[in-house]
């Protein structure tokens, strides 16, 4: 993958990356990992039924793939968890692009993290740009993502994971894995595994840890609908087990206001 030196000590990390049929956007994601100030313990490709050639792809850049056969980025996800080895495991998409400093900074976000003093930090979670020229990108990539981080972390009461950059401890996985239910593949992932963090957990947001997007998301109105309403239906699904009263409550932030909600 890369010439630079495997980031020394802890945390180790291992980037996973769902993919079906992405392989020119997933070539140019391994090039931007491969160009790493540090590199990553393991890359792991998880190959969700690609008839394209993304697992030659994610081969010729050093990648290990894994199958999952099952289709549903949910599977993918769980399954390339599953593999890895790392204390940290680092979720990206195919279609995103990293600054060559990207994995150093997540290495040291972890460390501070890990010093911090109060919840447990279980999760660090960063931010997008669609790649959309001029100003239109930043309106666009603010209006997208700030909608989902304020919606779902008032329910939440902490910040959700944001699926195109997001890490989490490897123990925590271990510890609630078996209490996720990723079959369900409507379901948002990276919402569904930010309701397992407990009350004496949180995830740290990161506002500046930022990935280059591909903006195909937001390719029509259809597309953007369904987004919307899977992200519906995943709230709704766990406010069946985690309805927000009780969440609040139980984080001590029951009638905050929504800021207060989403402090550090």
């Amino acid at each position: 993958m890369s010439d630079a030196p495997v980031s020394a000590g802890r945390p180790a990390l291992s980037v996973i990356i769902p993919c079906l049929n992405d392989a020119r956007l997933l070539d140019r994601c391994l090039r931007s990992l491969g160009a790493q100030s540090v590199a990553p313990a393991e890359v792991i490709v998880v190959d969700n039924g690609s008839t394209d050639d993304s697992a030659d792809v994610a081969r010729r850049h050093g990648a290990r793939v894994v199958d999952e056969p099952r289709r549903g980025i949910t599977w993918a996800t769980k399954a390339g968890f599953d593999a890895a080895g790392g204390d940290v495991l680092m979720r990206i998409d195919a279609d995103v692009e990293l600054d060559p400093d990207y994995l150093e900074r997540v290495r040291d976000i972890w460390r501070r993290a890990e010093a911090s003093p109060g919840r447990r930090v279980v999760g660090v979670t960063g931010s997008a740009r669609f790649e959309i020229p001029g100003p239109a990108g930043d309106i666009a990539s603010s209006l997208y993502l700030g909608a989902y981080f304020r919606s779902v972390g008032s329910t939440l009461g902490h910040y959700p994971l944001f699926g195109t950059n997001y890490s989490i401890r490897a123990d925590w996985w271990a510890e609630v894995r078996d209490s996720v239910d990723l079959s369900d593949t409507y379901v948002h992932e990276d919402m569904q595994l930010s309701f397992a963090v407990r009350a004496d957990e949180t995830v740290w947001f990161q506002k500046d840890l930022v990935v280059s997007m591909d903006d195909r998301a937001l390719h029509g109105i259809r597309q953007v609908a369904v987004r919307f309403h899977r992200g519906f239906y995943t709230v709704l699904r766990n406010w069946r087990k985690h309805p927000p009263h009780r969440r609040l409550a139980q984080r001590g932030l029951l009638g905050t206001r929504l800021r207060e909600v989403l402090a550090p």
